[in-house]
């Protein structure tokens, strides 16, 4: 069995033993709406959200956190503070945006999207074409600090830069493992789904916490406001980049994107879409083991393989299925999509990246190979350990699986 019980270093065990014995008496830390506004007040200095700003998202995945996901005393204080903190994002950008209407003027020319099931690649195509400096996207250090805009002089050595690398060096230490799983680093590439938590809007949401009832709203939910700010975010950006560094193009990943694929092309209608793809046989376990290290931090109790294995294995071809209707619908940008493979992005990455640059029409760098080479040297697989997992570790069968994913794996030949 590859599944390991939850680690905790001996402080988180002693706040998690307290908290158990403090909430028998109702005392526990407040997982609250009103709770979390009063906090972003405080924060900011600025007025809580108008209601209506998140569709009911909020409020439906409290609920969830509070009755379903069982949280520990770290994983209730983890919620609260994480939702602090993009709530209170979200009201200070949008204060901003009311001073500064003068950045929705800036136009996003074929942005690039990368989609597709976690774990096919998604990650290192983000990467490679990162290493192309035409081509921007958000970093971690930015997304979760905005405000204030940095300096020009000093972007490199923005103070905030290292407050991200503590935070996530502390959650490295919680979840020891993870790295090998998913790593990440201040000055990484962020996904768009980190911008769109600020509406309460993400499917990875779902991948912190056992919250079945908030996936449930997220599935039904439009996706249009939250990628309306995203967009409004990426402008903002956009506008007070330092001139010597213009922007030429974004580049933007999430496999989270696979249902949102209509509200892509009415907010970016030249979007340019490149969709990773690998059998979900061989994904499935990996996304598992992913949900069970990076949730297992919050709950003693929650934990239940079974229900990370199915919850995940039917949430996850949900969207292929969405994916897959909403982009034959999209027949009028079918020429805005570039389909690739996990094995070629494993065994010719150069050639992968080169054939989404002529297929957009793209000019690459000449010296686009040594600049993607330098990528994979910082970034060998397996550099953080190896990710072991399988299958049964979340009680589901190969076959079984086959056939929840047949659709998906007959029209893209996997």
């Amino acid at each position: 069995m590859s599944r390991n019980i939850p680690y905790r270093p001996l402080p988180i065990k002693l706040i998690n033993g307290m908290g158990a014995v403090l909430a028998k008496v109702g005392i526990q830390p407040a997982l609250t709406a009103d709770d979390i506004f009063k906090r972003v007040e405080k924060e900011t200095g600025l007025k809580r959200p108008l209601p209506g700003w998140d569709a009911g998202g909020l409020d439906v995945l409290l609920n969830a956190l509070n009755t379903e996901a069982q949280l520990n005393t770290i994983g209730r204080l983890g919620a609260r503070g994480m939702l602090t903190n993009l709530i209170s994002n979200y009201v200070k950008l949008t204060d901003w945006f009311d001073r500064h209407p003068e950045e929705t003027e800036q136009v996003l020319e074929k942005p690039i999207f990368i989609v597709g099931l976690p774990r096919t690649g998604t990650s290192a195509m983000h990467g490679l074409m990162g290493a192309d400096p035409g081509n921007r996207s958000p970093l971690f250090w930015e997304v979760n600090s905005p405000l204030p805009r940095p300096d020009p002089d000093h972007y490199d050595d923005d103070p905030r830069i290292e407050v991200m690398a503590k935070q996530l060096e502390m959650q490295y230490k919680m979840a020891p493992g993870f790295d090998a799983i998913h790593k990440m680093d201040a000055t990484m590439p962020q996904e768009c789904v980190a911008n769109m938590h600020q509406m309460m809007y993400g499917i990875t949401l779902t991948l912190t916490w056992y919250v079945p009832s908030y996936r449930r709203w997220l599935m039904q939910a439009d996706p249009k406001p939250a990628l309306r700010f995203h967009k409004r975010f990426l402008q903002m950006m956009q506008a007070t980049e330092p001139a010597s560094r213009p922007i030429k193009r974004w580049l933007l990943k999430t496999p989270g994107h696979l249902s949102s694929l209509p509200g892509i092309f009415e907010l970016f209608p030249d979007a340019q879409i490149v969709f990773t793809h690998r059998n979900p046989v061989d994904v499935i376990g990996s996304v598992c083991s992913f949900v069970w290290t990076l949730s297992g931090m919050f709950t003693d109790k929650g934990h239940v393989p079974g229900l990370i294995g199915e919850e995940q294995a039917g949430s996850w071809n949900q969207l292929l299925q969405l994916g897959m209707r909403d982009r034959a619908l999209l027949d009028a940008h079918s020429d805005q999509f570039h389909d690739i493979y996990f094995d070629d992005i494993c065994e010719k990455p150069f050639e992968t990246v080169l054939g989404i640059y002529e297929k957009f029409g793209l000019q690459a760098p000449e010296n686009m190979p040594e600049l993607m080479q330098q990528y994979l040297d910082d970034s060998p697989r397996g550099k953080h350990g190896k990710h072991e997992y399988t299958l049964a570790d979340y009680e589901l069968t190969e076959a079984g699986e086959r056939v929840r994913f047949e659709e998906y794996t007959t029209k893209f030949g996997l």
